[in-house]
């Protein structure tokens, strides 16, 4: 029966191969966009689960109590907690240490006098490969890490240190560790890995460089360490957590502030670190966007299955007789059903066969724009074939299911009668199909519209500084940094450069920026609050293009202003200051007091995600955080001998570090790449469920000038020009796109507002999008009802009128 089936089924689409590839096309679009939305959700839920042991590894979390009482998580923690857990509590039986760039910065390592910066380098312990699952292609995993001064290298640090040659047992020069001896080879981080390195240096590197970090490795009052722990077996997460809590009351001194550590489970780390700071997980997942692209990828493959049940309607005046035929000889209502599910099955793996060519064609494509490593057959998984099956069984019984009850229901005798009506049931049903693509189309527009005006208003927003034309050198070595006045001013006389100040951090920083706890001179330690600190020089605020609102700029000689330093707006709103110039603020874990003699207006130093933090800009002679940068402004057109000109200055002072330099206005789009990224995807989903949404309505414009046929015939004959039909055959779809308009509007205002909620200064949704979705639909749906509504126009009445 089955095989009939399928056999009167490949006949039927062989006989219509216009209608049969319209609604392949449909379905296999709709499927490719599916799989890939899938492969980027499934990609975002499986961070970390490469781990054999994802289930069992906890990183260790500590918590600082700010003195304005709100809490710091840190994924840095003090040295010996991560021991002291195993070896007090005996849930668990590894722990691993790591220090990341953050906390040893960027070096220069040279090998057969190549020089090259490296900033993406980890200290860690030779438990490191006993926890992780980051496999050795070359070398002892067990041993890699045992001795001082031993490196391994990722297999694309490999190629850029070592070219073709063999790595291991050479050796590698730095201006920060000294010589290091490659002892292996590890696979590059995947892509859905939190930790991302390029080398891994031995952690008993460290105390052989100095006995002084043995007792910061061994103090519990210094935290700058990534603990990772491995259990035993599945914990009881609160009651591990008080058994941690009560071994670091034991061990901190009674006279710090109280250590606070707690425990995150791995496959947490992605999705669920938003509130924690200092940490390795730059690429910190959003639940939402997982969300909202599962979402995209069930909307797209539902428009996709409405396409297909509209055609096969439209398409059931051709098939009426033969229905009526089948029901007269006998055939069961169950029996067509079958029949029709079966056609619908079939058509959705040709479509499933050529939605997996499209997938692999436009993966690359897709890959670059989300910056993924996503693959359609990454391995020989059964459950991948399984779940494409499943898909299309679910898209061919769900497309097929409308169609097979509503064409079974056929009565043969108004059929054989020769009514053109028979087929014209359900219409009620079809424009809801058409109404619910519509809508989610309008919902896909808009959310295209505003995440555009989004990041159009993110570009462009005034940052409080100028933004354009900056030019940052990082000061790498300690030959830099006391001769940088000289290489400033040497800098400053380029011919193109304005400009040129030195401070500890700049706009867009990767850097972690400085936190001190301030109090006013006059207050009590409980009205303490904690302080962005950034040092500056007396031509940083020229650079940049910041203005000075009240007071006088810190001064230019060295020296004299050590205990000068400058705030912003926030910062005077926090203390609730009107009148701040003169006043003092006291630093005690610095041992710090300074005069404020100048106002600065608020400028933005990090994402817009953020609101502007309160912020101190000390003298570059403070004692809390030197320089690191050069900060250039120059003219465009001067651009190219300028790079020149400033690595020749930068090579007279810096004969170990390869100049690294960035432009500001790059840094600072890094921060909405992600958003960038969304925006971008969901402009070519936008454009695909429009696509597959037209496929639609031109079946269904086909079906519906097919049922008006004699109508069209009477009122040509009564004088009825080709516009008052078009308008005639338009008019309803019209309607039903200013339906879908407006049930559309409230569902897109609620979830934009939702992911707007993510930045701090952000746009206000206004009706003109709504308009401009609308029209867009409206514009489409009227090109595409407009060739069936021509050519019914322009039909001949006879024909329409010979069945009467």
């Amino acid at each position: 029966m089955l095989k009939s089936y399928f056999k009167i089924a490949i006949r039927n689409l062989t006989k219509n191969p216009a209608y049969s590839l319209i609604n392949v096309l449909g379905l296999a679009i709709g499927t490719a966009c599916c799989i890939i939305m899938l492969l980027y959700v499934q990609d975002e839920l499986s961070f970390d689960l490469f781990h054999s042991k994802s289930d069992r590894i906890y990183r260790l979390i500590e918590t600082e109590r700010g003195t304005d009482g709100t809490d710091n998580h840190l994924a840095f923690t003090v040295g010996p907690a991560g021991p002291a857990i195993v070896h007090n509590l005996p849930e668990f039986v590894k722990s691993v240490r790591l220090r990341s760039r953050y906390g040893i910065g960027r070096f220069t390592m040279v090998y057969a006098e190549n020089r090259f910066i490296e900033g993406a380098a980890v200290i860690t312990e030779p438990s490191f490969f006993e926890i992780f699952d980051f496999p050795m292609v070359a070398g002892n995993a067990e041993t890699a890490l045992n001795a001082p001064n031993s490196i391994v290298l990722t297999e694309r640090a490999a190629r850029r240190y070592f070219g073709s040659i063999d790595p291991v047992g050479k050796l590698l020069d730095t201006d920060r560790f000294g010589p290091l001896t490659v002892t292996g080879v590890v696979n590059n981080p995947p892509a859905h890995s939190h930790l991302d390195f390029d080398v891994l240096i031995s952690f008993a590197t460290l105390p052989a460089q100095s006995p002084n970090w043995q007792r910061f490795i061994d103090s519990w009052e210094s935290s700058g360490f990534a603990t990772y722990l491995l259990a035993e077996r599945a914990i009881d997460l609160a009651a591990v957590q008080e058994k941690i809590t009560q071994l670091a009351r034991q061990h901190r001194d009674a006279a710090s502030a109280p250590l606070q550590l707690s425990l995150q489970a791995l496959r947490d780390v992605h999705f669920h670190s938003a509130h924690i700071n200092t940490d390795f997980n730059a690429n910190k997942g959003q639940p939402a966007y997982a969300a909202i692209f599962a979402v995209i990828a069930l909307l797209v493959l539902l428009i996709a299955c409405i396409n297909y049940m509209n055609l096969s309607t439209a398409r059931s005046m051709k098939r009426s007789r033969e229905i009526g035929m089948r029901k007269v000889v006998g055939a069961a209502k169950k029996q067509l059903i079958a029949q029709f599910l079966s056609e619908s099955v079939l058509l959705s793996g040709i479509a499933l066969i050529i939605a997996i060519a499209i997938a692999q064609l436009v993966l690359p494509m897709f890959n670059a724009l989300a910056g993924r490593e996503l693959q359609l057959f990454a391995s020989a998984n059964p459950l991948f074939a399984i779940i494409l099956l499943l898909l299309m069984l679910f898209v061919g019984i769900v497309a097929g299911s409308y169609p097979a009850f509503y064409l079974s229901r056929l009565n043969p005798a108004v059929v054989f009668k020769g009514d053109k009506q028979a087929g014209g049931g359900g219409a009620f049903f079809r424009r809801v199909l058409v109404v619910t693509q519509f809508a989610l189309s309008i919902i896909m527009i808009v959310s295209t519209v505003v995440a555009y005006k989004q990041l159009n208003f993110i570009r462009t927003k005034n940052l409080g500084f100028d933004q354009q034309h900056l030019i940052t050198i990082d000061i790498n070595s300690g030959a830099a940094r006391r001769s940088f006045e000289a290489m400033r001013a040497e800098m400053a006389n380029l011919s193109g450069v304005q400009t040129v100040s030195v401070s500890s951090r700049v706009p867009g920083e990767w850097k972690n920026i400085m936190e001190v706890a301030a109090v006013p001179e006059s207050a009590g330690e409980n009205e303490a609050r904690t302080l962005n600190f950034i040092g500056i020089d007396d031509r940083f605020l020229e650079t940049f293009d910041i203005e000075l609102l009240a007071g006088r700029n810190l001064s230019g000689l060295m020296g004299t202003d050590t205990s000068a330093i400058l705030i912003n707006e926030a910062t005077a709103r926090l203390f609730g200051w009107q009148e701040p110039l003169g006043k003092v603020l006291v630093m005690p874990e610095e041992d710090y007091r300074v005069q404020i003699v100048g106002i600065v207006k608020d400028f933005h130093f990090q994402s817009l995600h953020e609101q502007i933090a309160p912020l101190i800009l000390g003298h570059w002679s403070n004692p809390i955080q030197s320089i690191d940068y050069f900060t250039c402004r120059f003219e465009t057109a001067s651009m190219p001998h300028i790079l020149e000109a400033l690595e020749a200055i930068h090579g007279r002072y810096d004969k170990v570090s390869p100049m690294e330099y960035n432009f500001i206005d790059d840094r600072l789009n890094d921060f909405y790449q992600r958003d960038i990224r969304v925006g971008k995807i969901f402009a070519i989903a936008a454009t695909l469920t429009i696509l597959i949404a037209c496929l639609g309505l031109f079946g269904l414009a086909a079906f519906t000038a097919e049922q008006r046929t004699k109508e069209i015939g009477v009122r040509k004959v009564m004088g009825a020009t080709v516009p008052n039909i078009v308008l005639l055959v338009s008019n309803d779809f019209i309607k039903l796109v200013v339906y879908a308009t407006v049930i559309a509007s409230p569902l897109a205002w609620l979830a934009l507002n939702r992911w707007l909620e993510n930045f701090a200064y952000r746009i206000a949704i206004g009706i003109d999008t709504f308009v401009i979705a609308g029209l867009v639909a409206l514009l489409i749906a009227v090109l595409t009802v407009s060739s069936q509504a021509i050519k019914a126009a322009l039909a001949n009445p006879i024909d329409a009128l010979r069945y009467e």
